[in-house]
């Protein structure tokens, strides 16, 4: 806490106001870059729409998103290097990851049920998804000129899906 104080300016005082710990620091902040996302997906979980234009509308936002926070991508990175190091981010980070997993797999499941499409297996379908995000962004940091974060998302997003809809 002492660094964190240092590094904001605040006094270590002040942080414990608001914060138990670190760890209740870091929670919150992961809260509050996770919990949005989680939602907007479960919420398409009861959306109207077909599963697939549901899906395309998840790789939309989700380039935005990751567009939008690609500042970050350096101090992103280094906390998800520090989960390697302590079980504690592990943790954390890991039950956002299983949010998303779940409710990913439960849209495929969706589609699966209503015909649109045809998944051998709806987890590795939802691990495809959740690779393809990750994946761009890790391609991103290689070659940024070549990598359109938001239009390969969508157009991999594409590819998958054609490959799991079933022909009517």
């Amino acid at each position: 806490m002492s660094d964190i104080a240092e590094s904001t300016g605040l006094s270590k005082g002040s942080l414990y106001w608001y914060f138990e710990s670190k760890n209740d620091l870091i929670n919150n902040h992961l809260a509050r870059v996770f919990e949005p996302e989680i939602e907007d997906l479960r919420g398409m979980l009861t959306h109207p729409r077909p599963v697939t234009e549901r899906l395309m509308v998840y790789a939309e936002r989700a380039g935005e998103d990751m567009t939008k926070m690609l500042k970050w991508t350096p101090l992103i990175y280094d906390f998800i290097a520090l989960a390697f190091r302590q079980e504690f981010i592990k943790k954390s980070i890991r039950m956002y990851y299983q949010q998303n997993m779940e409710i990913l797999e439960e849209l495929i499941k969706q589609g699966q049920e209503s015909g649109d499409l045809q998944v051998p297996n709806s987890r590795d379908a939802a691990i495809a998804i959740g690779s393809i995000l990750e994946g761009t962004i890790v391609l991103w940091i290689y070659e940024p000129e070549g990598i359109d974060i938001k239009k390969h998302i969508i157009s991999n997003m594409e590819l998958i899906l054609s490959g799991l809809a079933t022909t009517k």
